[in-house]
């Protein structure tokens, strides 16, 4: 698996124009439902929700990467969303949070985002990357310089 294998244009959102945690999950959601990922978003919001009051996602840095496991996906389903403005994710370090990767597991596979994750974090953390996202036109730009970062980095062998 590689990250555009998980990701596409159309699951990419940009820009995420709520500027709240809870309102930007909701965002991300229903994104997913308007390109046909999953029929439905209360539930998921208020599940994703719970999981934050016990543990923020957010990591600091401006990158959060709030998940849920779902009977509503049949595979591993993400959306990144990208915002300039800044989300109040409450953060460990207290910045506004600019890169938010949602994911949804199923229930037959539900740590498959652990190391979708894991691949995503090695490429966001790259400051160059994170400013080439804050400064891309369009969700078109975005997956392009993912893909860039694939076909360069030496890692993104399968990790399935």
């Amino acid at each position: 698996m590689k990250l555009c294998e998980i990701l596409n244009e159309g699951s990419i959102l940009l820009p995420v124009k709520s500027t709240q945690q809870n309102d930007a999950i909701q965002e991300l959601l229903n994104h997913l439902q308007k390109m046909g990922y999953i029929s439905a978003t209360t539930k998921l919001c208020t599940d994703i929700e719970n999981c934050e009051k016990k543990q923020s996602t957010a990591t600091g840095r401006g990158v959060a990467y709030p998940h849920c496991i779902s009977a509503e996906v049949d595979d591993l389903v993400c959306v990144f969303g990208i915002s300039q403005k800044g989300v109040d994710y409450n953060a460990p370090d207290g910045q506004l949070c600019h890169f938010i990767a949602l994911t949804l597991s199923p229930l037959d596979e539900p740590n498959r985002h652990r190391k979708f994750i894991s691949k995503f974090r090695s490429m966001i953390d790259h400051g160059d990357i994170r400013t080439q996202f804050l400064d891309a036109p369009n969700a078109a730009s975005i997956f392009s310089i993912i893909n860039a970062w694939e076909i360069k980095d030496e890692s993104s062998e399968d990790f399935e």
